[in-house]
C-alpha cells in the first residue's frame, strides 16, 4: 500500500470516529432530556387534562376512559390507572407493551417504591362530588423511540458517505498533483531510451523535481563518459580475446598431455598403495611384534603388533631407540652389531622380557635388510608363552600317563598282600565263633571253654580291632578299586551308569587328598535307581577337579564376617528329570568377581600362584561335559558368597550329527 493511501484511509477512518463520537453524544443527551424533562412535563400534562374532565363532568366515565385511551397512543405513555375515592381502580389502559403493574386497589404503602422510580408518576385529583382525592397512576417509557435511532444512524451515514466521497475527491486530486512531476521524469526518460544519441536532459523548472532532475542529468553524463571508456576497453578486449584463444588452444593440448601421464601416475601409484596396504596389512596381522632398525638401533618402522606390546601409538615411535623401549636389548647389542656387519640372522630365543602390558617370554629373530639402498636390519620378536604352557602340559601329560601307570602296578601290587590280610582276618573271625562244630571239637580236646574267650576278646575289645582292621583293608579295597578304573583312560564309549555309585567312587578318590580331610562333605541323598549315560571315568576327572578347586579355595579362606559357626563345607547333590542329570558341587568359600567367572574356562587362566596350578582343570572339565557327553558347564558365583558348579548332562546319548 502507497503513503497516500494509507494517509487516505486513516483519515476516513478517524472521520467515521468523530461521526460516531457525536451521535453518540447526541443520543445521550437526547435520552437525558427524554428522562429528565419531557416524561415528566407529558405525564403532568395529561393529568391536568384529566383534572379538566373532572371538573367539567366528573360522573362521565366513558369521557375519562376515552381520554386515557387516546393518552396511551403517545409512544412514552405505557399505562394509565384511576382510582375513585374509596381506591379502587375505575379505569385501567395501556399500550400493546405494556406490562400490567397497576394495582387493583390503591394503597399508598405497597406504591411508595413506584414514586422513588422515575418512571412511575402518581397524581391527586379533585373533584366535585367529593372531598376525598382520586389517584391517577401514570406508567412512562422514559427510552427515546426507535425511529429517532433510525432517524439519527440514518443522518450519521448520510454525513460518512458525504465526507468520505469528498476525501476520495481530494486524494484523486493530490495524486494528480504529485503524479504529474513524475509523468515528466518518466516522459524525458522514454525519450532519452529511444533516442541514445541525442542530448537530451530532464527539466529543472519543477520545483518539486528539480534536484532529482540535476541528480539524473549528472548521471546522464557520467554514463556518456563510461560508454566511451568501455569501447576502448572492449577493443582492447577483443585484441586480448584472440591471444586468449591462442593460448587456451595451446594450453590444452599441454593439458590432454599432462591427463595422460597423470592417468598413468595415478594408476600406478594405486597399484602401489594396494601393494603396500597388502604388506601393511599382512604385517598387521603377524602375531610377532615386527621393528625396523637403522644402523645406528633407531626405529624406522614397526608393525601394529609392536605398537600395542608396548602401549603407544606407531608413529611417535619412529626415531627413537628401541633400546629405550626394551632394555634387556641393551645386552645383545655385540650380536645385533654381528648380525648387521656378518649378514646373516641371528638368534635369542627364552628371553624373559618385561614390557608394558606383562612380562613374558619370547623368542628372538635378527636378520639384516636386503636392500642396497637402505642399510638396516629387522628385529621380530615371538611370544611363546603359550607354546611353554603347552610344552608343560605335554609334560605334565606324560608325567601323569607315568603316575597312572604307576598307580595301576601299585593298585595290582597292594591288591595280593590286601587280599591276604582280607582272608586271614575272615579265617579269624571264623575260627573264633562259638557256635561252628569244628571250634568246638578242638576247644574241647585242649579244655578250652569257648564263651570264656569270647567274653575276654570283647573286654579287651580284640573283636573290636578285628572289625576295624577288616573294614580298614575293606576301605583300602574300595581305594585300589577306584584307582584302577580312574586309571583306565581309554574307555571313551558312553555306558549306564548309577548316579550314586559314580559320586561314591569320586569322593574315595577325594578323601585321599590332604585338602580335603579338613573340609566337610556333604553328601544329598540320591535315589541308587538313579541311571544315566556316561563315560565314568571322565565324569570322576570332572567331579574331582571340581571338588579339588573348592577344597583348595576354601584352604586359605578367612571370611570377613565374625560368624563363629562357620566351618568349610562343600555340598555334593545329583538330582533328575525326564531329560537331564544334574550334579551340583557347592561351596562356601571366597567366590570369584565377574571378571573371572567370566574366564574360568579359558584354558592356561588360573588364579593361583606360580607353580601352583596349569590352568587347565577346568578348561578340561569343561571339554568333557561339552564334547564328549553334549551338556553344559555352568557356574554361580559372587564375591564371599561362595560358588555352585552344575553339571547337565542327557539321560541318554545323543544321536550324532550327520
Amino acid at each position: 500500500m502507497l503513503i497516500r493511501q494509507k494517509v487516505i484511509t486513516a483519515t476516513i477512518f478517524t472521520c467515521i470516529f468523530i461521526v460516531i463520537l457525536a451521535t453518540t453524544a447526541y443520543i445521550l443527551a437526547a435520552d437525558r432530556i427524554g428522562r429528565e424533562q419531557l416524561a415528566p412535563q407529558i405525564s403532568r400534562s395529561f393529568a391536568d387534562i384529566f383534572q379538566l374532565q373532572l371538573q367539567q363532568n366528573p360522573d362521565d366515565i366513558l369521557a375519562l376512559k376515552a381520554i386515557a385511551n387516546s393518552m396511551v397512543q403517545h409512544y412514552q405513555i405505557q399505562e394509565i390507572a384511576f382510582y375513585n375515592a374509596k381506591n379502587e381502580r375505575i379505569i385501567y389502559v395501556c399500550s400493546n407493551t405494556c406490562l400490567r403493574n397497576a394495582p387493583i386497589k390503591f394503597n399508598p404503602k405497597s406504591v411508595k417504591h413506584r414514586i422513588a422510580s422515575n418512571h412511575h408518576f402518581i397524581y391527586s385529583l379533585h373533584s366535585n362530588n367529593s372531598d376525598t382525592p382520586l389517584r391517577l397512576i401514570i406508567e412512562s417509557k422514559i427510552g427515546l423511540a426507535r425511529f429517532f435511532y433510525a432517524d439519527t444512524a440514518s443522518t450519521a451515514l448520510l454525513i460518512v458517505s458525504i465526507s468520505t466521497l469528498l476525501l476520495f475527491f481530494l486524494y484523486n486530486s493530490i495524486r494528480f498533483w504529485q503524479r504529474s512531476p513524475y509523468q515528466n521524469l518518466l516522459m524525458t526518460i522514454e525519450k532519452i531510451q529511444s533516442q541514445p544519441d541525442n542530448s537530451i536532459r530532464f527539466d529543472l523548472k519543477d520545483a518539486d523535481t528539480a534536484k532529482l532532475s540535476e541528480a539524473l542529468n549528472t548521471l546522464i553524463i557520467i554514463n556518456e563518459d563510461r560508454k566511451i571508456i568501455l569501447t576502448k576497453e572492449k577493443e582492447k578486449a577483443e585484441s586480448a580475446r584472440i591471444r586468449a584463444i591462442r593460448l587456451s588452444n595451446e594450453t590444452r593440448h599441454t593439458n590432454e598431455k599432462l591427463a595422460r601421464e597423470i592417468t598413468i601416475r595415478r594408476s600406478v601409484e594405486s597399484q602401489l598403495t594396494h601393494t603396500r596396504s597388502i604388506l601393511d596389512s599382512i604385517i598387521d596381522s603377524m602375531p610377532s611384534a615386527l621393528f625396523t632398525l637403522d644402523n645406528n638401533g633407531y626405529i624406522i618402522q614397526c608393525n601394529q603388533q609392536a605398537a600395542d606390546w608396548l602401549a603407544c601409538e606407531r608413529h611417535p615411535l619412529v626415531g627413537k631407540r628401541l633400546s629405550n623401549y626394551i632394555e634387556e636389548l641393551k645386552d645383545f647389542n655385540t650380536l645385533i652389531n654381528q648380525s648387521l656387519t656378518e649378514n646373516c640372522v641371528k638368534k635369542i630365543e627364552r628371553l624373559k622380557l618385561s614390557l608394558p602390558i606383562g612380562t613374558f617370554p619370547a623368542d628372538i629373530a635378527i636378520y639384516p635388510l636386503k636392500d642396497n639402498n637402505l642399510q638396516g636390519l629387522v628385529i621380530r620378536i615371538d611370544d611363546i608363552s603359550q607354546r611353554e604352557k603347552m610344552e608343560e602340559v605335554i609334560m605334565q601329560t606324560e608325567k601323569m600317563k607315568s603316575v597312572g601307570g604307576l598307580a595301576a602296578g601299585m593298585a595290582h601290587e597292594i591288591n595280593n598282600p590286601l587280599g591276604a590280610i582280607l582272608q586271614g582276618i575272615q579265617n579269624i573271625q571264623r575260627r573264633i565263633q562259638v557256635d561252628n562244630e569244628k571250634n568246638k571239637e578242638i576247644a574241647a580236646s585242649h579244655n578250652l571253654d569257648l564263651k570264656a574267650m569270647t567274653g575276654y576278646l570283647e573286654q579287651r575289645q580284640i573283636l573290636k580291632f578285628i572289625n576295624n582292621i577288616q573294614d580298614a583293608g575293606k576301605r583300602a579295597a574300595s581305594i585300589v578299586s577306584n584307582m584302577l578304573q580312574f586309571s583306565r583312560g581309554n574307555q571313551k564309549q558312553l555306558s549306564p551308569t548309577l548316579i550314586k555309585d559314580l559320586i561314591e567312587r569320586s569322593l574315595n578318590l577325594a578323601r585321599a587328598d590332604l585338602e580335603l580331610k579338613n573340609i566337610t562333605i556333604h553328601l544329598s541323598y540320591i535315589d541308587e535307581t538313579l541311571l544315566f549315560h556316561c563315560i565314568p571315568s571322565e565324569l570322576e576327572q570332572v567331579i574331582l577337579n571340581l571338588l579339588q578347586n573348592s577344597a583348595q579355595a576354601l584352604s586359605h579362606y578367612q571370611p570377613s564376617h565374625t560368624d563363629e559357626n562357620w566351618t568349610p563345607q562343600i555340598n555334593l547333590s545329583a538330582t533328575q528329570d525326564n531329560s537331564h542329570t544334574y550334579i551340583k558341587v557347592k561351596d562356601n568359600g571366597p567366590g570369584m568377581s565377574k571378571e573371572v567367572r567370566r574366564r574360568i574356562f579359558e584354558p592356561f587362566f588360573t588364579t593361583k600362584d606360580i607353580g601352583a596350578g596349569t590352568g587347565l582343570g577346568l578348561s578340561v572339565s569343561y571339554f568333557i561335559i561339552t564334547a564328549h557327553h553334549h551338556g553344559e558347564l555352568e557356574i554361580e558365583s559372587k564375591p564371599n558368597q561362595g560358588a555352585c558348579f552344575t553339571l547337565k548332562i542327557p539321560n541318554q546319548p545323543l544321536l550324532p550329527k550327520p
